[in-house]
């Protein structure tokens, strides 16, 4: 059974092979509400999401949030402290100041991930103003919620696919194309992925013009400046939130060799214009 849905700011496919229809067909609703969570949670534009909470009081109080909005966060802080800086959730100020986000009054300069700390009741405190956005790793967060959710109705064998951060588990089989970074509706076919994660980062689709330059959704955390890359950057892992992460750190760094890849048994792939 395969059904799509327009979630997490694209379409979300999710497909699940299975002789049993009923239970095909509640494993697909499981894996769509287990996506919602995450949007709910963890989405800038709400203004009661535990994001926009924490952005909005923790540097003044602490901020009671949902377990897994704690553990979005402590992973991405420790991709922060694995990618040397190169992941930072805390670029939301540039963002904002680019159009691309809701307007903000966040310094840019003190906005990071680092200034986040959580207590062992769940509430999360900033040590300055800090605005989060976890557009780099939260697609990659909810397509691994949904294939856990799925599999917990007993289905054995699907995918999820958010708008190109694809999940695939069990036995089934998924062809991987890539976009050619000159031409983004070609597509080049990349192999197959089984039982794995694939995620891309590039900046086709995100470029634009502000200021009277060319700005992006791709930010180098250290100079708080867009990418102006031509390339795209993906990266198989066993989980997606791991893929979406580090296709961020790969286009900073331009190096598939970098420690945190190895660490998190994750396969880079730069792929150049053509």
């Amino acid at each position: 059974m395969k059904a799509c849905r327009p979630l997490l700011g694209t379409y979300v496919e999710i497909r699940v092979d299975h002789p049993d229809a009923d239970l095909a067909a509640a494993a697909v609703d499981a894996g769509f509400v287990a996506i919602s969570r995450v949007q709910r949670l963890m989405s800038v534009f709400d203004p009661e999401s535990d994001i926009c909470r924490i952005n909005r009081l923790a540097h003044r109080e602490p901020v009671a949030v949902d377990a897994l909005t704690r553990e979005i966060l402590e992973l991405a802080g420790e991709l922060h402290a694995a990618s040397g800086g190169l992941f930072d959730c805390g670029i939301a100020p540039q963002l904002a100041a680019w159009g691309m986000l809701p307007p903000d009054d966040a310094p840019a300069g003190a906005s990071s991930i680092a200034n986040l700390h959580f207590s062992d009741d769940d509430c999360a405190t900033c040590t300055a103003p800090t605005r989060l956005d976890l557009g780099g790793i939260a697609k990659g967060f909810a397509v691994d919620r949904a294939a856990a959710a799925m599999l917990t109705t007993g289905a054995t064998d699907g995918m999820v696919n958010a708008g190109g951060d694809l999940r695939v588990f069990g036995s089934t089989e998924e062809a991987i194309y890539l976009r050619n970074p000159a031409n983004p509706e070609q597509l080049r076919f990349a192999g197959h992925l089984r039982d794995g994660a694939c995620a891309t980062s590039a900046t086709y689709y995100s470029r634009s013009s502000h200021g009277g330059r060319e700005v992006s959704a791709l930010v180098d955390p250290r100079t708080r400046q867009p990418l102006a890359t031509r390339q795209s950057f993906s990266i198989i892992a066993p989980r997606c939130v791991i893929a979406d992460a580090l296709t961020k750190v790969l286009a900073i760094a331009g190096d598939p060799t970098l420690p945190c890849f190895s660490r998190y048994d994750a396969h880079p792939l730069i792929l150049d214009q053509s």
